[in-house]
Parts: structure tokens; C-alpha cells; sequence
């Protein structure tokens, strides 16, 4: 995409059409000249990448598709711009529906997107060539699309290639706030369930 059709897409990226940000930047919510709504991830200045690494991870991007992953449209790479354009989730964020919202789904939906996301990191750990580790699974990271179908989120960029430690080992080191995330997740699970349920919820939860 050039720089013209994004601005176009987001009324020059107006305020208003802000759905989120990051430490990588922030994301707009856009309509493409074909009427599709989509995401586009607009990066910081501090965040910016070389031109090499930038169009390796592209590539790497395009090559990941699984139901249970928001999938990349395309990318702008103009006058010194980094931006993704990825599918919109109309249901925002896991984390949007954490406590309150929740009720509203029935058990039978929160499983589903219980199972949907764990579907989507697997696929990233086991058929992703090369593999990827996320390193920063949380509850925002994880997006809801019309019919409420968990696609991951947030795993490209500087997550997308595995770390090595000089030694050819791939590096498991947690990154953001996956132990902080762990923690309240599984607090507000096991809270809502019977206490036999609470010790095997909360193991089943971290796995």
C-alpha cells in the first residue's frame, strides 16, 4: 500500500479512527477503496526498523496463515513509514470483555476461545517455518473477530524470528507481560468455578 491510500483510509489517520496502541505504535482502524475494513499498525519513530529486517519479516508474515491468527493484508514501507495492514477484529480484545463483558458469552463461546487461541500458538510453535515463539501472549494480544473466533495477534516484528544464544539454542525467555497476564488469567477463571475445579482450571490454564 503507498502512504496515500492508508492516510485516505483513515481520514489522514484522524484521532478518531484510533482502535489502539503499543510500544511499537499505535493502530487505526481503516476502509480500503474496496470497502474492507481493516487494522493498520502505524509504527513510533523510535521503533523503526532497517529497510533489510523490515522486508525480511514481510516476508516471513505472508508465509503464516491459521484461522486462529489475524491475518497481514499487506504493508507500507514509504518516506520513512513502517505500517501493517492487518484484518479488523470488530470484537476488539480479550482483555475489553475481562471481567464485566465476559458474562455475556456462554461457557460453551469462552471455551471455544480458550481452545481457538491455543490452536493459533500452536500453530506458531509447530508448523510456522521457522517457528515462532510469541514470548508475549496476553489477554490484549488476543482479538476477536464478528463471530468471536480468538485469532492471535502482535506476534511479528522483533517476536517473529527465535532468538538463539550463541549455541544454536532457541531462547524461551518471557518477554512483556506474559507472567503478569498468567497470573490474572487464571485468578479470574478459577474464581468463577467450583473450588475442586480451581486446582486442575488453574493448571490447565498455564499450559
Amino acid at each position: 500500500f503507498s502512504i496515500a491510500e492508508l492516510k485516505k483510509a483513515t481520514n489522514n489517520f484522524i484521532s478518531s479512527s484510533e482502535i489502539g496502541s503499543g510500544g511499537y505504535g499505535k493502530v487505526y482502524k481503516g476502509t480500503l477503496s474496496t470497502g474492507e475494513e481493516v487494522a493498520i499498525k502505524r509504527a513510533q519513530e523510535g521503533s523503526l526498523q532497517g529497510a533489510g529486517e523490515f522486508k525480511n519479516e514481510i516476508e516471513l508474515l505472508s508465509r503464516v496463515h491459521h484461522r486462529n491468527l489475524v491475518g497481514l493484508i499487506g504493508f507500507c514501507y514509504e518516506s520513512g513509514e513502517q505500517m501493517l495492514v492487518y484484518e479488523y477484529m470488530p470484537n476488539g480484545t480479550i482483555r475489553e470483555h475481562l471481567p464485566d463483558r465476559m458474562e455475556m458469552l456462554s461457557w460453551r463461546k469462552r471455551l471455544e476461545i480458550a481452545v481457538g487461541s491455543a490452536k493459533g500458538i500452536s500453530y506458531l510453535h509447530e508448523l510456522a517455518n521457522p517457528p515462532i515463539i510469541h514470548r508475549d501472549i496476553k489477554s490484549s494480544n488476543i482479538l476477536l473477530d464478528e463471530k468471536f473466533v480468538a485469532k492471535v495477534a502482535d506476534f511479528g516484528l522483533s517476536k517473529l524470528v527465535p532468538q538463539t544464544d550463541g549455541k544454536g539454542h532457541v531462547s524461551t525467555q518471557v518477554k512483556g507481560t506474559l507472567v503478569r497476564s498468567i497470573i490474572l488469567f487464571c485468578t479470574y477463571i478459577c474464581s468463577h468455578f467450583p473450588p475442586y475445579f480451581s486446582r486442575d482450571t488453574w493448571i490447565q490454564s498455564i499450559i
